[in-house]
């Protein structure tokens, strides 16, 4: 089996033979940026600025596709981030990400909109755990309360990856209001809690 490193030096030479600045090539820089351990956070992070270098470039021409990527790239270098527990770095990668989805849901205009809102959630989700992270609790606090209402519309809906991270937001958001000393937003959770209760009920008979 083929080293994954020549798999990908193959790929991009083929790319870029055809156009260096492709949306194509920023994709695969991507893709090699987000399979990176964080143990080699340097080179990931060269890669993540290539592939925003020419996502960037396709904002006049592409705007929709190249405002997608540079989110998913911000999305992806929070996670790196997150997991080098380089706080201040992933707070300020996932507000970038947060800010762009957050855009795109709202102009996801005469189209299902459920893809765009659960990637702003995932955002949020990265941007709650690095504010946590860097002991901004209350932050975190508000943030986590975001991320429940952005997703809320999954709630009772057969969405499996949504409900995941919806439960699982919930559970943090949770912890977050016990660590700042503040009471869950019952008006937040309580038609949430009655959407689970009314679909599994439904769902036993």
């Amino acid at each position: 089996m083929a080293d994954k490193s020549d798999e990908y030096a193959l790929r991009l030479s083929y790319l870029e033979q055809a156009d260096a600045n492709s949306l194509a090539v920023a994709r695969l820089y991507l893709e090699m940026a987000s399979g990176e351990h964080y143990s080699n956070r340097d080179y990931a992070l060269s890669l993540f600025d290539k592939a925003d270098a020419i996502f960037a470039l396709h904002l006049p021409t592409s705007r929709d596709a190249a405002i997608a990527g540079l989110a998913l790239s911000l999305n992806n270098r929070a996670a790196l981030e997150l997991e080098a527990e380089e706080w201040d770095w992933a707070v300020d990668a996932a507000s970038q990400a947060v800010s762009l989805r957050r855009d795109r849901l709202r102009n996801c205009i005469g189209r299902k909109d459920d893809t765009e809102r659960l990637d702003l959630g995932y955002s949020l989700a990265a941007l709650v755990l690095a504010l946590r992270g860097a002991g901004r609790n209350d932050l975190a606090c508000d943030a986590a309360r975001d991320a429940i209402r952005v997703l809320g519309k999954f709630a009772g809906l057969d969405n499996q990856e949504a409900f995941v991270l919806l439960t699982k937001l919930i559970c943090i958001y949770a912890d977050l209001c016990r660590m700042i000393d503040q009471l869950p937003d019952a008006g937040l959770l309580m038609p949430l809690a009655k959407s689970f209760y009314t679909t599994r009920k439904g769902r036993v008979k």
